[in-house]
């Protein structure tokens, strides 16, 4: 039976960190191999349990781990979700117990790869771990766990490999052999089903106690890596740690917030009055008035605007429409063209006096489109285009325009403009 670590250092359960390190000090200087010359193989063996003893009470991690498995590390029993009443007796691959067999320092004090030695050891027992679960995949999967390497591995990226995969470590073993109860044995269903739920609760509190020691040992193995101490092993941990320091003291000033918000109590002139509540709320009330009203004849004058807009467009449509009518009358506002002659002067010198009938050229000429024909076909063909039509009516209402404008609507122009447009409906008839 092993020893335990509190009675080595003469200690009680609930010591604290100081009288952890008192008990330490007085044991090593009691034990320690250069003030025993007597007997120095036994002192030997007593100083190292009483270091192995302190390694693990002095860290808060493992010294809780111990208290946890204390009676079983002691008496080597068996975990407690396989002893379950009606549990079979069948184990699969490495137990609990065999594990908290290597939670022991003393195993580890010889750092090199002899048979005894720290990574020896270490890697038979992660090598058998994977083996297992490689084991209990159904199918063959090269996702295998790393290799724990020897004392030459090097940290990056093979050592941290290693432990960053092993820390979050959880078995796909079935933990068949924690069931309390065979199912082929149930009578009906409903108890079949009952049967059921509780050997499943038992497989998954003997998988959660399986996977909590597997990555307690992993950080008892870390902690004593020499490979984890080298600089680059030590920035990455600062680092780590740093990180989860700044988690916690944002958690604690969060809480710390909480908490004073909770207490916060408003100072008495920081509190409004009910006398000042009512004159606020008057004011915003008459401003908030005064803002619909300023709104509502903004959108009046808005819709106004637009209404006049909208009957403007609507009247220019109407005119565009009836000039369109207008357009549609091909003959009725049609002008004659005037005919001019132009001579061909062959001689400069003879031009009133050498002037042949024979030798003019009739040029048919629009004077309102400022156009030029050369037959009186295309000149007549011209008096029938809409564009001809509509200039003919724009002169026609300009000169009735300025003839209003200038008072000569009884003089002999207007008269004359009249005669134009007699004149014209007599030609289109």
């Amino acid at each position: 039976m092993k020893t335990c670590y509190y009675e080595i250092l003469e200690l009680r359960r609930d010591a604290s960190a100081d009288e952890i390190r008192k008990a330490y000090r007085r044991q090593a200087l009691l034990l320690h191999p250069d003030k025993n010359m007597d007997n120095v193989e036994e002192a030997t063996q007593k100083f190292a349990l009483v270091q192995a003893a302190y390694e693990i009470l002095s860290d808060p991690d493992e010294r809780a781990w111990y208290d946890s498995h204390r009676e079983q590390i002691l008496r080597d029993e068996a975990p407690s979700s396989s002893s379950a009443p009606g549990a079979s007796t069948f184990q699969s691959g490495t137990t609990i117990s065999d594990l908290l067999r290597f939670f022991d320092p003393g195993l580890f004090a010889i750092m090199d790869d002899s048979e005894i030695g720290f990574f020896t050891i270490a890697r038979k027992v992660f090598a058998q771990l994977s083996q297992e679960e490689q084991e209990a995949l159904d199918d063959d999967s090269d996702d295998l766990l790393p290799d724990f390497g020897n004392s030459s591995t090097s940290w990056s990226p093979d050592v941290r490999n290693f432990y960053s995969r092993w820390s979050s470590f959880s078995t796909i073993k079935s933990f068949a052999w924690c069931d309390a109860y065979n199912l082929a044995a149930a009578p009906e269903r409903r108890v079949r089903r009952a049967m059921e739920k509780e050997n499943k609760k038992l497989r998954d509190a003997g998988k959660k106690e399986y996977n909590d020691t597997v990555r307690a040992f992993v950080a008892f193995i870390r902690k004593r890596d020499p490979r984890g101490k080298s600089p680059s092993a030590e920035r990455e941990q600062k680092q780590q740690d740093m990180a989860v320091k700044v988690k916690e003291q944002a958690a604690r000033a969060r809480a710390a917030h909480r908490e004073r918000s909770k207490k916060y109590e408003a100072q008495e002139w920081a509190v409004p009055s009910a006398k000042d509540e009512m004159f606020w709320e008057e004011e915003y009330g008459d401003r908030k008035k005064k803002r619909n009203a300023d709104s509502t004849a903004e959108t009046t004058v808005e819709s106004n605007q637009e209404e006049q807009q909208r009957q403007q467009e609507h009247e220019e449509e109407k005119e565009e429409g009836e000039e369109d009518e207008e357009d549609n009358v091909e003959d009725k506002y049609r002008i004659p063209a005037t005919t001019t002659t132009t001579s061909i002067i062959e001689n400069e010198d003879n031009l009133s006096d050498d002037y042949d009938e024979e030798d003019d050229i009739i040029i048919f000429e629009c004077v309102i489109c400022n156009k030029s024909f050369k037959s009186e076909k295309q000149m007549q063909s011209h008096e029938k285009s809409k564009k001809h039509i509509k200039m003919v009516k724009d002169v026609v209402r300009r000169m009735k325009k300025e003839n209003k404008d200038m008072g000569l609507e009884n003089s002999g122009e207007e008269e004359f403009v009249d005669a134009i447009e007699n004149e014209l409906d007599n030609l289109t008839v």
